[in-house]
Parts: structure tokens; sequence; C-alpha cells
């Protein structure tokens, strides 16, 4: 919200930016397939396995109708998503835009070589998509990346407003008595989705022998969202302690000494910071499970915010802030 209350209206040009990278790869593969018609086959390799080998195979029309419409409902998609963000006044605009810039310039890449691939081949079955085409593709979707966000700051430079934050509580405690706070905090879709890649990884470990390298990257990408898919919030003399699943390790801490306040806030995921789970951005990071009710810390020396999504937030915060004041090197 912004200091009146109402909702911020997002700018016009932030939402042509948003879906701008979209419209152009689609466009850039319609055109790629458009000059190299009359060389390409009739049948198209358009997806590979291990080795770089087809495994599966289609037309040029069906080839385009099916990225035209990846893209363009996908960055339909992406851009309300975006912009429902950007109404909160969400200073991640900017990352969830460069996402989005990244991921189109990614699918249009991979597109444009995989026609390139197929034109003048005599049999598709023999097409082979080597792995630096891969590599390739990353590169300029993170070039992509880094254009969305320039243009954002550049052409956008007001946006997001500032957001109104509640006031800073303390809570009424005994001079020399001791308090803490704990809460469990945590995304069941996001365990659920940490299970399923971990189940797909165990397949095929076990039961494939030639996509090894696949299962390891799944339980590689699902055992963090595992670990991440629950915390234990505590505040106490220490300050504010995030373990995640309850594990000793890993945790996030903000030390009482460097508490400057803290507060109570609704908070955008994808509009502050970009998306779900530990994120960080230049000027915040935080454990974000959900949008709504947080518990935002600001620290000393550079000012940067920690902000964990979690029930009756307003209470850690209070005491957080009487623990952080009676210090005896309270500033």
């Amino acid at each position: 919200m912004t200091a009146t209350g109402r909702r911020a209206r997002v700018p016009r040009r932030l939402v042509a930016l948003v879906a701008l990278p979209f419209v152009a790869a689609s466009a850039l593969a319609a055109g790629v397939q458009a000059a190299a018609s009359d060389r390409l086959p009739a049948r198209l390799a358009v997806h590979f396995g291990a080795g770089g080998v087809p495994d599966r195979f289609e037309s040029p029309a069906q080839f385009l109708v099916t990225v035209a419409a990846l893209l363009l409902l996908g960055g339909a998609a992406w851009t309300v998503l975006v912009v429902r963000g950007a109404r909160g006044g969400g200073a991640g605009t900017g990352m969830a835009t460069a996402m989005g810039w990244g991921l189109a310039a990614f699918l249009g890449s991979i597109s444009a070589l995989l026609l390139q691939l197929n034109a003048d081949a005599a049999d598709p079955a023999e097409v082979r998509l080597p792995l630096w085409h891969f590599g390739a593709a990353l590169a300029v979707a993170l070039t992509a990346g880094f254009l969305g966000h320039a243009l954002v700051r550049g052409l956008v430079p007001a946006w997001p407003p500032d957001r109104e934050s509640s006031g800073a509580e303390r809570l009424d405690l005994p001079r020399h008595g001791r308090a803490g706070w704990a809460r469990r905090t945590g995304s069941w879709p996001l365990l659920l989705a940490g299970l399923v890649t971990l189940c797909v990884a165990a397949a095929l470990l076990l039961v494939s022998g030639t996509s090894w390298w696949a299962g390891i990257v799944l339980l590689l990408s699902g055992l963090p969202l595992v670990l991440m898919a629950q915390a234990d919030v505590t505040v106490d003399q220490r300050g504010l302690t995030v373990r995640l699943s309850g594990l000793p390790w890993p945790r996030l801490s903000v030390p009482l000494d460097q508490v400057v306040t803290a507060r109570t806030r609704s908070v955008n995921p994808l509009g502050e910071f970009g998306g779900w789970g530990y994120r960080v951005t230049p000027k915040r990071s935080g454990l974000i499970y959900r949008s709504g009710e947080a518990l935002v810390v600001r620290r000393t020396g550079d000012g940067r915010e920690f902000a964990v999504t979690v029930d009756d937030a307003g209470t850690a915060a209070a005491l957080l802030n009487t623990l952080a004041e009676r210090r005896p090197e309270t500033r």
C-alpha cells in the first residue's frame, strides 16, 4: 500500500517492458522459421534425449504454434503476476522483469537454434543437439535479464513508490524479566514440489540407466526445496533466529545488536522479492512463503531488511524491539 492507502497504479511503460520480451521472442521464432521455410524438412526434431539424440518430432506448423503458445500465453501470465505484485509497490519488480526477459530470451534462443539445426536435414532423426547450445542460450538469457533490469531502472526510475509500514511497537515487560517467542512457518506447496522432485529423481536413479545425470540434477534441486519448506522462527535475548526445517544448520539470524527496528507489514512475494523461498535482493532478503503478514527487521550498517512470513509477527516485532532497546550497548 502507498502512503495514501490506495493500491499503486502501475505505469504503462512497466507493463510494456514486462510483456515485450515474450512478444519479441515469439516474433523471432516466427521470423527464423519463415526465412528457413524452404529448407526445413516435413518433420522437425524438437526434443532431444541423452546424448542429444532426438526423441520427438513435429511439423514446422505444429512447432511454431507450440512455441508461440508457450511464449505468448506464458508471457501474458507472467505479466499479470508482475503487475499484480507491482500494485503493492514491491521493490522486486525490476528483478521479476529481469527474470521474464531471461526466460523469454532462453526459449526464443532455443527455438531459433532448433530451426537452424533442422534446416537442410535430409533425415530429422540424424539431427543432434550439442550441449554447448544450452550454454549459448543461457548466456543470451543472462544478457537479456540484465538488459531488462537496466531498462526498468532507466525508463521507470520512480517505481516502485515507497510503502507505508506499521509503527514499531513495544512490549511492557518487567525490567529484568526474560521473554521469548517462537512459531513454525512453512509452505505446503514448496514441500510438495520438493518431495515430488525427489521421487522423480529416485525413479531416474533406480530405473533409468542413461538418464542418471538427470536424476542427480533433480536430487540436488529437490533437497533444498524440502529443507526450505518449513522453518522455526525464534525471538529471544540472542535476537531473531530462523532454523530451516528445525535443523541446527542451515540457519538465518539477526543478532540483537544488529537490530535497528522490527516491524510487521504485508509483503508481496513476487513484487518485493521476485518469488518465493529464500530470496535476496539489493535492498532486502528474506524467507518468503506467502503474501501477507511478515516480520521485517532493519539491520544496522547498510540498513538492509530481513523478512520472514510468519503468523503473529506483530508480537515478535514488539518483543524484538523491546529486547534490542534494553541491551546495555543500546544506541
